[in-house]
């Protein structure tokens, strides 16, 4: 989805994206592989999965960040960040 379209998302399909993260699976092999690279150097396979990781990382948090902002838009409060853990 495009962060544009978002806008068009109703209220309680805005709070999902805004608490979307990545899995714990996810979270855990990609803090695994940033621990191998403080190490030593990670494989090519590796590497491709850390730089997809990331991706799928900075994607989450931006759409999580723009779901945030439209929904103080729509006048709710999102002061507290601990709304906002799955």
């Amino acid at each position: 989805m495009k962060l544009a379209e978002m806008a068009y998302l109703k209220d309680t399909v805005m709070w999902k994206v805004a608490r979307t993260t990545l899995s714990r699976e996810q979270q855990e092999r990609l803090q695994v592989l940033h621990d191998k690279l403080q190490r030593i150097e990670l494989t090519p396979g590796e590497l491709i999965e850390e730089q997809a990781l990331v991706k799928l990382y900075r994607e989450a948090l931006l759409a999580s960040a723009q779901a945030v902002a439209l929904l103080q838009h729509r006048g709710y409060d999102v002061s507290d960040p601990l709304q906002f853990y799955p």
